[in-house]
């Protein structure tokens, strides 16, 4: 794993206080914190690790995208359930390459305190028309392939943890060290990947729709980003894909509490997407 740059991370008394009360009142791993005005954000280490069948899934899906076989101790997050030491270095890292990701103000064994960035693209969408919405997610995508073109990954691209503020966007987690094990190439398809599977179905985002804007997204991605590594490895994975959106077919229908569930779904339509962008030379 390369040496990352530490952060800067000292407060002032008052505002490590109002942090401390803010954590003693909720058990939330997130809290928002208000401070003479300014909004932070404190995040406390995972309480346990991610759990298996997630890890056990999101493996395969690295094996077949990067070609390799990733540690158990990165799908699962135990790290992130000790220490924020290695999310602290990546922002860092990143802020000093120009990327807008959170300033982190304070850090302490028990949580790390970061500048708040805005509302996330997730809870936008909530609110946005479908026009509104379709537009937006294509300026995401064209900004993915920029940063990837500059030579980066973010390891959890999904637009929960893409947010913003005063116009410009935010990527915020970065506890996935995945990145550092495989080719650039392979980390960044997996980064579309998550991107274009958070994106369908989302908000006002039915399944006709989707449809109609993944490839769209992906356009807009290699538009920003020509690659042509990131897209033989969507390619090479794409038997893959298939295969799994075949299992998934049968449990589009399924529902839990009397909503319907959409992984399976955002499986087929996702494999869909890919196959009919990636037709293109």
């Amino acid at each position: 794993m390369p040496n990352l740059p530490q952060p800067a991370a000292c407060a002032d008394a008052a505002l490590t206080s109002a942090v401390d009360a803010a954590l003693a009142a909720s058990t939330a791993r997130i809290v928002v914190v208000e401070h003479r005005g300014v909004r932070y954000v404190a995040k406390r280490p995972a309480e346990r690790p991610r759990r298996l069948s997630q890890a056990l899934v999101l493996r395969w899906l690295g094996k077949r995208l990067i070609g390799r076989t990733l540690p158990m101790r990165t799908m699962r997050l135990s790290d992130a359930t000790s220490s924020l030491d290695y999310e602290a270095r990546r922002l860092a890292s990143l802020a000093q390459a120009g990327v807008r990701v959170p300033r982190v103000v304070h850090q302490e064994p028990g949580y790390l305190l970061m500048e708040h960035c805005g509302e996330t693209f997730a809870t936008l969408l909530e609110r946005w028309p479908i026009d509104l919405a379709g537009a937006e997610m294509e300026q995401l995508a064209a900004e993915l392939g920029a940063f990837h073109r500059a030579g980066h990954w973010h390891g959890a691209a999904q637009i929960k943890n893409l947010t913003r503020r005063d116009g410009h966007t935010y990527r915020i987690d970065f506890e996935e060290d995945f990145g550092e094990f495989g080719p650039l190439a392979a980390t960044q398809a997996l980064d579309l990947v998550l991107f274009l599977n958070s994106v369908s179905l989302a908000g006002p985002i039915s399944e006709t729709e989707a449809r109609a804007l993944l490839p769209r997204l992906v356009t807009a991605y290699f538009a920003a980003n020509p690659d042509p590594q990131v897209r033989a490895v969507l390619r090479r994975g794409m038997p893959w894909g298939a295969a799994l959106a075949r299992l998934a077919a049968p449990f589009r229908g399924l529902k839990s509490g009397g909503r319907p569930r959409k992984g399976a779904a955002r499986v087929v339509i996702l494999a869909d997407a890919l196959a009919a962008a990636l037709r293109a030379p």
